[in-house]
């Protein structure tokens, strides 16, 4: 699988990144002067401006070498939105995006941390430990960051999976956002013990070491697997031995 590379210091990109979302409107204008609009979800498209500053030479050697393989603008490849939230269905999780434990037990409409009713209870009715979990379509040797808001109304403890990482914590009556970084695989989710009870709200997994603001997302997470470099060359300044600057820009061709 071609993928835009993580850099050795966990993220994708490096700050500034300019994201560029497109949406067409079509617009009907009938006999008698009456308009129908509606959204046009074919054309919708996002673009993105990475100016990397500071680039080591194995960093810039990696993006170079994507830049071949693709031959420039030719071949697509995965890209992972680094100001986007991951997974799908971000707050639905009795959604089709997850793979729930066959005895969880989920009510959704639950007070949440920000104040509205968005949250879910989670109870584990089985005999052994029970996760709601998201498998994406991502390189399962980066780094990810998982994060979730979660309480309890029991005692009970969550296990955080974070690709091949696992961390039991303890929570609280009180909303405490949680996170954990991992690698080694693609699956990212919280496991419950048996008779466990807790309310979550919120997850989310980035391609970086530490979680940033929390962002909903719907019918699709921030995995791009058709992204395309949207220029046929990148211009590179070496401002040292090992220190390179570079402006990446990259287009979404999946609609």
């Amino acid at each position: 699988m071609l993928v835009f590379p993580q850099l050795v210091t966990g993220v994708v990109a490096l700050y500034p990144v300019t994201k560029r979302l497109a949406a067409r409107t079509v617009v009907n204008t009938l006999e008698d002067g009456h308009t129908v609009v509606f959204a046009d979800p074919d054309a919708e498209g996002a673009a993105w401006e990475l100016k990397a500053s500071g680039l080591t030479r194995v960093e810039w050697d990696a993006i170079e070498s994507l830049f071949q393989a693709t031959s420039g603008r030719w071949q697509t490849f995965t890209f992972l939105d680094p100001t986007a939230n991951l997974l799908s269905r971000s707050e639905e999780f009795g959604a089709s995006a997850w793979t729930n434990g066959a005895l969880l037990q989920l009510t959704p409409g639950i007070d949440d941390p920000f104040g509205t009713t968005r949250a879910t209870r989670v109870i584990n009715a089985g005999q052994a430990a029970e996760a709601v979990a998201q498998t994406l379509s991502v390189p399962d040797n980066f780094q990810y960051c998982l994060s979730v808001w979660a309480r309890t109304i029991g005692g009970s403890s969550v296990t955080l999976i974070a690709g091949g990482a696992t961390k039991k914590l303890s929570l609280t009556t009180q909303w405490a956002r949680l996170f954990l970084t991992g690698s080694q695989g693609q699956t990212f989710g919280v496991q419950l013990d048996a008779g466990g009870s807790v309310d979550l709200f919120g997850m989310q997994v980035e391609a970086q070491l530490a979680p940033s603001d929390y962002k909903e997302t719907g019918a699709s997470g921030g995995v791009y697997r058709k992204a395309r470099f949207a220029e046929d060359r990148i211009a590179v300044k070496a401002q040292a031995t090992d220190m390179y600057d570079a402006v990446v820009r990259i287009v979404n061709t999946e609609s």
